[in-house]
């Protein structure tokens, strides 16, 4: 709270000081976290703000951050506005999550931010850099007594497993596999760390490739990981597979939670037949190094296959097709981008805008699309009282009127009357259509 109060004030005589030295327009940025410190793997809320006295006539746009010894995740921007010693200042707020995967310190990186914002009483917008400040992060240490290589920090997890193969009659040389999946919240798939399994005396155990992924949305993010082992039985006996525990540290209760998944004890019969131990043994060694040196493209060549002299066939059309596809798509593409380009540079689109700014009575989005609006028609001078002019419409004068009168208040909304502003368009449209029919008839 400290921290949040110096920044402020700071923050104010800065303001305060552009506008005692007469600067028409103020522009900053402002960095803030919610933790200054955090464990490995701790979600950082990090949120990225800049503001301008005026508006901004294109948007801000930073994408995601790259930060060293982590994770980064962009979620959303969200259009806001700040007061300041009395004066209102539009903003974009830029919302991250960010998840140290290294135990040391990291730092936020300085931003260069590209905006473009008019001075105060203008409309058109002038080209700016803006420079974010650096933040830096301070990992923690493990707590006392934790393996390291089994950590995860999550706000809530599931663990479920499956048993596939027939568990309830077994015998030398059969094989059985288990699947734990976890399901962590707040994290990312390459924070959840691999099981780590137990060995069995008599049992001869393969991993299988494990299968991880991320899911976000706007708000949160989530991660699955689910990991496989294969146990091969080799003497005849009792054979007890063990419970497994895992354990994760919740980022917000500060504290450690633990879930316990059952194990399996089975009773191995012995099997007269040894060759088949030899060969399954030999198809899950090659299986396991399958999964550790091929690629994928080979697995799947194994498991449909295929000859080479086919599959390079197959390949070969494949990429044809493909770059027959790619090509026509992006042709369509550019075609679209070309129309939708033209389309938003016309005064249909920027009349859209103009309405769609009226709904949220925002007076610093309203008043520059209003006039990005009439700068479409060809008017004598760009001024809402020439449009009202060319239009003939004595409602839209009283309107400006109205208009003029609220701008002066200090209240940061403004209220459009969007009839008047549509038949005054109409009329406009209306008489320009009427002079090219006119000029069509006389020079047929």
């Amino acid at each position: 709270m400290v921290e949040f109060n110096v920044k402020h004030i700071i923050l104010c005589i800065t303001v305060g000081l552009f506008s005692h030295l007469g600067w028409s327009q103020v522009v900053f940025s402002e960095v803030t976290v919610n933790k200054s410190s955090v464990y490995v793997g701790e979600p950082i809320e990090l949120n990225i703000g800049i503001y301008t006295s005026t508006w901004f006539t294109k948007g801000v746009d930073i994408g995601n951050i790259k930060v060293n010894g982590a994770f980064s995740v962009y979620f959303r921007s969200l259009s806001t506005s700040r007061k300041i010693k009395g004066k209102n200042y539009a903003g974009v707020q830029f919302i991250y999550n960010v998840f140290p995967f290294e135990n040391q310190d990291i730092v936020i990186p300085s931003l260069e931010v590209q905006i473009e914002s008019p001075k105060e009483g203008d409309y058109k917008g002038i080209k700016r850099t803006l420079k974010t400040k650096e933040r830096t992060i301070k990992i923690k240490p493990f707590p006392p007594g934790i393996d390291a290589s089994a950590w995860l920090v999550t706000s809530s997890m599931s663990v479920n497993d499956q048993w596939l193969g027939n568990t309830k009659t077994l015998k030398v040389g059969d094989v059985i596999e288990r699947k734990i999946t976890r399901r962590a919240a707040g994290t990312v798939s390459e924070l959840i760390p691999p099981v780590m399994w137990d060995t069995i005396s008599g049992v001869s155990m393969y991993p299988s490739q494990s299968d991880v992924n991320s899911n976000k949305s706007k708000t949160a993010i989530s991660a699955t990981r689910t990991d496989g082992l294969r146990y091969l039985f080799e003497e005849e006996g009792e054979v007890i597979i063990p419970d497994m525990e895992f354990t994760w540290w919740h980022p917000y209760r500060n504290r450690f939670y633990k879930k316990t998944i059952k194990g399996l004890t089975v009773n191995i019969l012995p099997n007269p037949n040894l060759d088949i131990l030899k060969t399954t043994k030999a198809a899950l060694v090659a299986e396991s190094l399958d999964d550790e040196s091929k690629t994928t493209e080979e697995k799947e060549l194994l498991i449909f296959g295929w000859s080479i002299k086919v599959f390079i066939t197959v390949l070969l059309a494949g990429i044809i097709l493909m770059a027959l596809f790619i090509i026509s798509l992006k042709k369509l593409i550019g075609f679209l981008k070309k129309k939708r380009e033209i389309f938003k540079q016309s005064e249909k689109y920027a009349f859209k805008q103009f309405l769609k700014a009226c709904s949220s009575q925002n007076k610093l989005k309203i008043i520059p699309l209003l006039y990005r609006w009439i700068d479409k028609f060809d008017l004598q001078e760009p001024t809402l009282n020439a449009f009202a002019l060319k239009a003939g419409s004595p409602e839209l004068h009283k309107e400006i009127q109205s208009l003029e009168t609220q701008l002066k208040n200090t209240a940061n909304t403004l209220v459009i009357n969007k009839t008047i502003w549509s038949q005054g368009r109409s009329q406009i449209l209306k008489s320009k259509q009427t002079v090219i029919l006119r000029n069509n008839w006389i020079n047929p």
